[in-house]
């Protein structure tokens, strides 16, 4: 027998589903951080539809993830363990690109700080990934090299080489990072 409870949840799922399955328009989106804002108990529903095969479906979720971490950060921070799982695992660009976006924005946990640096730098490196998501995986590494700057040479090595192909924005973020490592260097006593 249903509670009155359990059906309040159901409800609230299928509001959700719901809005979902409307079309891609930013305006629902903020319709949907809204209401996970006011129900985070909604969250693990988001996470759920965020290992669906659907590509629309898992896309939406990583994009309302998205703007709920620009507007509520702290509603995602218990979820850390669950977007770097997702990130390694997504078949689809725009939900890594995302998901490493909000991943650029919380710390960096030590017992993720290696599948992470393997996981963006394969990305970074390679050109079978939109330019959106090697800029973003590039972010991470930096991040993980102000954490251990024995490898910040690796890293360097690697996008010096990637300028010379790479796209204008590629070109931008990684001569950026460059100067971000040489602050860095230049902090060090090695």
């Amino acid at each position: 027998m249903k509670t009155i409870s359990n059906e309040k949840n159901e409800s609230e799922k299928q509001e959700l589903t719901n809005l979902l399955n409307m079309p891609l328009l930013k305006k629902h989106i903020l319709v949907l951080v809204t209401l996970v804002e006011k129900k985070p108990d909604l969250l693990p529903l988001v996470f759920e539809i965020l290992k669906s095969e659907k590509q629309h479906d898992v896309m939406v979720a990583s994009w309302l993830l998205s703007h709920l971490w620009d507007s509520s950060p702290g509603l995602l921070k218990p979820w850390q363990f669950q977007i770097v799982q997702q990130v390694l695992v997504t078949k689809f660009d725009s939900v890594r690109r995302n998901l490493l976006r909000i991943l650029d924005g919380l710390p960096i946990l030590p017992d993720q700080m290696g599948i992470l640096f393997d996981a963006c730098l394969g990305w970074m490196i390679s050109d079978n990934y939109a330019i959106a998501v090697r800029c973003n995986a590039m972010q991470i590494l930096y991040r993980v090299c102000c954490i251990e700057p024995a490898l910040i040479q690796e890293v360097r090595q690697h996008i010096e080489v990637l300028l010379e192909y790479g796209t204008a924005g590629f070109q931008s973020r990684g001569k950026k990072v460059l100067k971000q490592f040489d602050i860095l260097t230049s902090k060090q006593c090695y």
